[in-house]
């Protein structure tokens, strides 16, 4: 994840926020987590977390956007080095980083309120025909969507497995 230009110390604090939602995720759903429990976790003052949350939701959702961030990142760099996507390179660049982060990926995945595969899935869709053609090679055009969908699940599939 990235890390923001603040002070050090907001980071730590945000940083720590974050890593005890991730635990507190693995043993129960976001909407049975509150702001109380959370801050007695990471012995952080309730006041300390308003500074720099609005709820539970809003640290969930910051959470989720920079691993999108951090996606569209991989992708964007594999588009712009080799003129499209060769799907390989993405997928192995794209499981060392969840690997990296296997804690909020297991998190992400169990929680019920998360659109955050499919945010995954649309943004990595190729986006004009020299894209299909560059990850499934020149083929069948009206095939390309069950290509797609068989890939994405695929890995979908895999990852709740891996996890």
């Amino acid at each position: 994840m990235k890390k923001a230009d603040t002070d050090r110390r907001v980071r730590r604090t945000r940083d720590l926020l974050r890593r005890t939602l991730t635990r507190l995720l693995m043993e129960k759903d976001l909407k049975d987590i509150t702001v109380s429990e959370l801050t007695a976790r990471a012995d952080v003052n309730r006041g300390t977390f308003y500074l720099h949350y609005k709820d539970i939701y809003d640290l969930f959702e910051q959470i989720e956007k920079e691993i999108l961030e951090d996606f569209c990142g991989i992708i964007a760099r594999h588009r712009q080095q080799q003129r499209g996507v060769i799907l390989m390179p993405v997928l192995l660049d794209a499981f060392k980083f969840i690997a990296a982060n296997a804690d909020v990926f297991m998190a992400l995945l169990r929680t019920r309120e998360t659109t955050f595969l499919t945010k995954v899935i649309e943004m990595s869709r190729p986006r004009d025909r020299k894209d299909w053609e560059s990850v499934f090679g020149a083929g069948t055009e009206e095939f390309f969507e069950y290509y797609y969908a068989f890939i994405t699940n695929g890995c979908v599939a895999l990852l709740r497995r891996w996890f």
